[in-house]
């Protein structure tokens, strides 16, 4: 893939399993990175499933926008479109619960294009900010972030299988608020 060969749209009920298969791809590759522990590979199994995507892409308020070449999905953006307070700082606003791009896509404006549609999507909502969490040790996604007009505004932790991961909250007031 080079240059913007992607397009991109919303996702309904029949992409849940090639949103999982790439869930999980993408998730093992940023996370696993000193091999495979039982609870990472738990959650790869559970949260990353085709019956949790079927199950979240039903919700009403939760809107998946894809991005994909002529080949197939190459990232998304899973969004929460309500007002929501984020888990640090005094902000309430959309949480963007997941941007996962494939490694190969990375650097090549999908995820930039996919930020852009979900906050046009916030903005559309009558929603004024949009926030999310991101592991600390995840650099590349935090710059990402930054590049964006993200500012850090505090922590919180994510818990899974009993083991604390620090995150690092990050939020973006938008045009309109």
């Amino acid at each position: 893939m080079s240059g913007p060969d992607f397009s991109l749209r919303l996702a309904t009920p029949a992409d849940a399993t090639t949103i999982s298969a790439l869930s999980v791809q993408v998730f093992l590759d940023t996370y696993a990175t000193e091999g495979v522990r039982p609870d990472l590979a738990i959650e790869a199994f559970e949260t990353y499933s085709a019956a949790a995507f079927a199950k979240r892409l039903a919700e009403p308020h939760r809107a998946f926008i894809l991005a994909e070449t002529g080949t197939g999905l190459v990232g998304y953006a899973e969004t929460i479109l309500a007002s929501l307070p984020a888990p640090a700082g005094e902000l309430t606003g959309a949480e963007l619960v997941r941007l996962y791009v494939q490694p190969a896509a990375q650097r090549k404006g999908v995820g930039r294009a996919l930020m852009a549609r979900m906050e046009q999507a916030v903005i559309g909502e009558g929603i004024g900010a949009a926030w999310l969490t991101a592991w600390e040790g995840n650099l590349n996604a935090r710059a990402f972030y930054s590049r964006l007009g993200y500012a850090d505004i505090g922590a919180t932790t994510y818990t899974f299988q009993g083991n604390d991961y620090p995150n690092r909250v990050i939020a973006k007031r938008l045009a309109g608020d």
